[in-house]
């Protein structure tokens, strides 16, 4: 894996391969790239830098694709990665993963969209992810002029809330070392 843009055996390059999982909420494939890199003795910044790294050809990082797609076991185990940035914005909207899960809910072809967008986001907030980071038209997720349902709008401003009056920083307090993903700003 001396190069991670580099197809391996079976065609698909390292990238491809998360932006695949991502889409497709399959850690399983996520785990073997990691496994792989720590079998070729890449520090913890060396894998965080490459999965931060993955793009699709529009931009979107591979939290954006598991938003987008409302792979929660993908964008969980994406959390567990130590210095994973957790609200890298898109190339042109410059939207967060947060803004792409809030209209997710959107989506009428899925069954339970709101409900899994919901779950998504919680997840999302609790690993560090800040719902108050606005997209290039400065809006929040919160304040998308879609038709987000009030479900999603609401659990975002409850995170909104518990950021501004600082309660999310004391929860997080009772945590490990460190070792979260809201430490890799």
């Amino acid at each position: 894996m001396a190069n991670d843009k580099v197809a391996d055996d079976e065609g698909a390059s390292p990238a491809e391969r998360v932006s695949g999982a991502c889409r497709d909420d399959n850690p399983d494939i996520l785990e073997e790239v990691l496994t792989e890199m720590e079998q070729a003795k890449k520090s913890n910044e060396e894998i965080a830098k490459f999965f931060n790294g993955v793009t699709d050809p529009l931009g979107n990082h591979a939290l954006h694709i598991c938003a987008m797609h409302g792979s929660y076991h993908a964008a969980d185990f994406l959390f567990d990665i130590e210095f994973f940035e957790c609200d890298p914005k898109t190339r042109i909207e410059k939207e967060t993963p947060l803004h792409l899960a809030a209209r997710y809910a959107n989506d009428t072809s899925r069954y339970n969209s709101v409900r899994d967008a919901v779950t998504m986001i919680e997840m999302m907030c609790e690993a560090g992810c800040d719902p108050r980071v606005t997209n290039k038209r400065g809006e929040t997720p919160a304040r998308l002029p879609d038709m987000i349902p009030e479900e999603v709008r609401k659990a975002l401003k409850q995170a909104e809330y518990l950021l501004n009056e600082g309660l999310a920083d004391n929860n997080n307090e009772s945590d490990e070392e460190g070792n979260s993903a809201s430490d890799s700003e």
